[in-house]
């Protein structure tokens, strides 16, 4: 017999953790061995328990999904981690698998995704999610299309969140450490690649993709 595949699931969401195990309850061949709702508990039960594979939300609240991938990566080498995210820009995807992580889903991916993602991770395979896929090897073949355009840097998007707060040009350079002149050249940067007006929109758009 096959031996079941072992689940962590990490969301400092109680309700959403639970959500995610009642999913794959009935599954076959997977079960949940546990919850962790950050990345120094989540280090810790793999380091003990050595899950197959590891459901991680990126936006946790104490920590960072990336910072617990890059450990759980570094030291467990047989444990395998698929990001959970409300966030579908690529550069969140590549950061994310940077950090050496084998998957990537959003919060969207349906019951039978999910577990797809899980089998072919575990059984060795990079897994991204259907809804982003094709603009993700996209933008790994560098191709010219209006997706790529719109994929903000790292930087244009810890800019955005600081738009989308209310903050002007002089307080979001006061917090990144950058010329209120350098924070309007983003600005400028950002409504024309996004092809959004104002910033009033840029916060909607904001809101929409989960920044804030």
């Amino acid at each position: 017999m096959e031996t079941e595949i072992n689940v962590l699931i990490v969301d400092d969401h109680k309700l959403i953790a639970e959500a995610w195990s009642s999913i794959l309850e009935n599954a076959a061949g997977i079960k949940v061995v546990g919850t962790a709702d950050n990345a120094t508990s989540a280090y810790n039960f793999c380091i003990e328990h050595k899950p197959n594979i590891v459901l991680m939300d990126i936006n946790l609240k104490e920590s960072n999904g990336f910072d617990a991938t890059e450990m759980i990566h570094n030291d467990l080498a047989k444990t395998r981690v698929i990001g959970l995210s409300l966030h579908d820009d690529i550069t969140f995807v590549k950061k994310f698998l940077s950090k050496g992580a084998k998957g990537y889903l959003t919060k969207n991916t349906t019951k039978s995704e999910l577990i797809e993602a899980i089998q072919k991770v575990h059984a060795g395979e990079v897994y991204i999610a259907n809804e982003i896929k094709d603009r993700y090897f996209n933008s790994l073949l560098d191709v010219d299309n209006s997706e790529s355009k719109k994929e903000l840097t790292l930087k244009e998007i810890d800019i955005v969140k600081l738009i989308a707060t209310g903050l002007t040009s002089k307080e979001i350079g006061d917090k990144l450490f950058i010329s209120p002149r350098t924070v309007e050249t983003h600005r400028h940067n950002i409504l024309k690649k996004l092809n959004i007006p104002n910033a009033a929109q840029l916060s909607s758009w904001a809101k929409d993709k989960g920044y804030l």
